[in-house]
């Protein structure tokens, strides 16, 4: 039987006003167990969607209501400067979205239905670097990252250019002509590392090039200068991290660090056919055509094989059977 679930649209008052919302289980229980969703980087939506264009995923708002139904409360909001939340998301870097989410965390941790001493946060993409910087400041009773746990923002960049790189040097055709005849990898290569230093070596927040086009020059310069393996090392609480091997945007190697690192009790799963996006892909999917491939599969539920992690993962913790070591 379907548990019922109620939403409550709830704000969030920190450096900046943020908007959420609150999904709880219809239940007896007593105070709840709660779970905080952390979203990935750009102008994402509490639901996991692009606030301009045709990505509209609801990956966020799926994942909270299917945890409610584990008797679970969850939280997820609108990032600083997105959607309903207050801010400028063009200035923000790490450490602001770290700020948003303790005070996302703490209004958790106070609410009447919530049991404040099991609060656990899930991040998505960006969201596990959030989520884990987070626990160094305030730690939560677990972590739950998805397509990205282990990894800086910094070498995620690096395993996407060699992952663009490798599908320009293989392309067929007048596309391959194009790419080898022009240099494309060398020439994008030397762009990015011209772009990455400009925007590390200001202490501007927002920074414009070619005249016109404005880059989160702070964003970046404070997701290049996180210590991630710092981070992982003073996690003590249990672990689950998942990553999809269709993902070309967040290296499945950097989850090994995870048990190598942390101290809490780590669970790391590598899901076929799953990308960045938790959908299934079983069509080849790369840095030259993942849009039109995410534009397909915007219908599709989450991996099943994610969620079958997930609530075996959940429930377990729930019934505090994964034991901290």
């Amino acid at each position: 039987m379907k548990m019922e679930m109620e939403q409550q649209k709830v704000v969030i008052k920190g450096d900046v006003v943020l908007k959420g919302t609150l999904t709880l289980p219809k239940t007896d229980e007593g105070l709840l167990p709660a779970v905080m969703l952390l979203p990935g980087s750009g102008n994402i939506d509490r639901n996991g969607n692009a606030v301009k264009g045709k990505f509209k995923f609801n990956i966020y708002r799926e994942l909270a209501e299917y945890i409610t139904t584990l008797g679970f409360a969850t939280l997820r909001y609108d990032k600083r400067g997105v959607g309903e939340s207050e801010g400028d998301s063009l200035r923000a870097g790490l450490w602001d979205a770290v700020s948003d989410a303790e005070a996302a965390v703490e209004w958790l941790a106070s609410h009447p239905q919530v049991d404040p001493d099991r609060i656990l946060v899930m991040g998505h993409s960006e969201g596990c670097i959030v989520g884990t910087a987070l626990n160094e400041r305030r730690p939560v009773n677990g972590l739950i990252l998805l397509s990205g746990g282990g990894g800086g923002l910094r070498e995620n960049l690096d395993f996407q250019r060699s992952q663009l790189y490798q599908d320009m040097r293989q392309a067929k055709g007048m596309k391959g002509f194009i790419y080898k005849s022009l240099k494309a990898p060398e020439k994008n290569e030397k762009q990015a590392k011209k772009m990455f230093n400009k925007m590390t070596s200001t202490n501007k927040d927002v920074i414009k090039v070619v005249g016109f086009v404005k880059l989160p020059a702070k964003y970046f310069r404070e997701h290049f200068a996180y210590d991630i393996v710092g981070g992982l090392k003073k996690i003590t609480c249990p672990v689950l991290a998942i990553n999809g091997l269709k993902d070309f945007q967040a290296g499945p190697d950097f989850l090994k660090r995870i048990p190598e690192h942390s101290q809490g009790v780590s669970t790391c799963v590598l899901v076929e056919n799953m990308d960045h996006g938790l959908k299934e892909q079983l069509n080849p999917i790369s840095a030259l055509n993942f849009k039109k491939e995410y534009l397909a599969s915007i219908s599709k539920p989450i991996h099943p094989e994610l969620i079958r992690h997930l609530s075996s993962w959940l429930n377990e913790w729930k019934e505090n059977k994964i034991k901290v070591s």
